[in-house]
């Protein structure tokens, strides 16, 4: 014998409740990936407009006279004389306005124009906001540029 129960729940409102659940809960948890989203949309945008945090220093030195064919590896020529700290040992250092070391490379290249020798240089991870940045190569002074300057590209001479 059976016996009818209490409070019977009829079929149709159990599947109707889960139903609603799973909807709520599929709609929350959409709702939470689009807020994600969103916030992650909003921190790359952020990020793009204010820049990244430093950048790459890079330009040529143009040595005008003293210089002979080198056998370092990518330098066509190189100082001599009185200019033979133009090589490729040469360090190339960036400085903000007080002095203060901010990153530091070396000369990665030179090419024999002839009448000229030109050394390439590009100094990365320098930090950006310095009022001026001071650029030397080997013990030769450093001269100061703006962060535009400097992030533009930069070209030196020496001798004649």
């Amino acid at each position: 014998m059976t016996y009818p129960s209490l409070h019977p729940a009829p079929a149709a409102e159990v599947d109707s409740s889960r139903r609603a659940f799973r909807r709520g809960f599929a709609a929350g948890v959409a709702a939470a990936l689009a807020v994600g989203a969103l916030v992650t949309g909003v921190v790359l945008v952020v990020r793009n407009i204010a820049g990244p945090d430093s950048f790459t220093v890079g330009g040529t030195m143009t040595l005008q006279d003293g210089f002979t064919p080198s056998s370092a590896t990518q330098f066509d020529c190189e100082g001599e004389g009185g200019y033979s700290d133009m090589s490729s040992a040469a360090a190339v250092t960036v400085s903000d306005q007080s002095g203060t070391l901010l990153a530091k490379g070396r000369l990665d290249g030179s090419i024999d124009m002839g009448d000229s020798c030109i050394f390439t240089f590009a100094v990365a991870d320098v930090p950006r906001g310095a009022a001026f940045y001071e650029v030397e190569i080997s013990h030769r002074g450093g001269i100061l540029f703006t962060e535009s300057e400097a992030e533009d590209g930069i070209s030196l001479s020496l001798g004649d």
